[in-house]
């Protein structure tokens, strides 16, 4: 980091140069062009709608505070970060956490990139100016002090600017989510459109519930009963979470010699053959496990001299203490 000490209360015209000369290149930002560095009283910024709310639209609960950020502050302007961003007349772009912090340590100026929109480079996602805000606001928060945009947040972004659109397909989303330039991996790129197109999907036909969701609807019921999620429980997929579940079914009976109470909910089904087919995959497995340990036991009472299962070892691993060329690794 290289840092320039900054006066609380200004900084003259000759320092401001040899500031804007230092920083590192402006952002590129599709739908947006850098118009130049602003020195602006930190009074005059911008930071809430005509509604008197913070107009910080890809935030899901806020920027929060940074005690990193904070003192990185009192040391003065980081010159090898960009900095906050406004479009014009003085409207924050992004930083505004950093913004608060400012005033909070009595700074009275501060620099800003000051960017308005670029009509030869918007996206095809950017049919309003809003758009091309939240686009240049989720682009932007990808480190430098900012609190990095999370993957709930590029979801919400993805589910508000889609609700208006008619290519909600997964192979659109995953080309608007490249266009933000967040520098994520293929797979999070398709986790993420995959997450929104299914919200899309669900749309009049399925009620969606995550875990926390359901487990209310429950409490409100007054019903005393344990969740299984019977996402992704199709023949042949996955049983991971039938068998947690199962592990507490057979504690609780050891313990209590009592049922346990059981309410199905699918946090990702798209259509109504999905949740049935979901349902009832979930149901043929539970009880096809529960069956299983009972030939399981039945077997192992008969034939207490076999052991069933032998630990051979561990792969070694601990580099300087086990050696790759001596086999598995013994376990006490």
């Amino acid at each position: 980091m290289n840092f320039i000490k900054i006066a609380l209360d200004g900084v003259p015209q000759e320092l401001r140069k040899e500031i804007e000369n230092q920083l590192p290149p402006p952002l590129e930002v599709l739908g947006w062009k850098f118009v130049g560095y602003k020195w602006r009283k930190l009074t005059q910024i911008n930071t809430k709608d005509k509604n008197g709310n913070t107009n910080n639209t890809v935030r899901v609960a806020g920027t929060g505070d940074n005690d990193v950020l904070q003192v990185s502050l009192k040391k003065g302007l980081d010159l090898s970060c960009h900095t906050p961003s406004i479009y014009p007349n003085d409207n924050l772009i992004n930083g505004f956490n950093r913004l608060k912090q400012l005033k909070l340590l009595g700074y009275k100026e501060w620099i800003f990139a000051e960017y308005e929109q670029d009509e030869f480079t918007k996206t095809e996602f950017q049919d309003t100016f809003e758009d091309a805000l939240d686009d240049a606001r989720a682009s932007m928060n990808k480190g430098s002090g900012q609190k990095v945009i999370t993957d709930t947040e590029v979801e919400e972004l993805g589910r508000k600017r889609f609700g208006h659109r008619i290519d909600v397909e997964k192979d659109d989303i995953k080309r608007w989510v490249t266009t933000l330039n967040l520098n994520l991996s293929y797979q999070k790129i398709e986790a993420i459109a995959n997450a929104i197109a299914k919200d899309f999907q669900r749309i009049g036909r399925i009620e969606s519930y995550n875990r926390e969701e359901a487990e209310q609807f429950l409490e409100k019921l007054g019903i005393g009963a344990d969740l299984l999620n019977t996402y992704g429980h199709k023949k042949g997929s996955d049983p991971t979470r039938t068998l947690r579940l199962l592990y507490q079914i057979m504690s609780n009976f050891v313990e209590n010699i009592d049922t346990m109470h059981i309410a199905l909910y699918d946090s990702q089904a798209v259509g109504h053959d999905d949740l049935d087919e979901n349902r009832e995959a979930s149901v043929e497995l539970l009880d096809s496990m529960d069956k299983l340990i009972m030939k399981y036991a039945g077997a192992r009472m008969a034939n207490m001299n076999i052991q069933p299962y032998e630990i051979l070892g561990a792969i070694p691993q601990a580099t300087g203490r086990e050696n790759q060329q001596s086999g598995l690794v013994e376990i006490a």
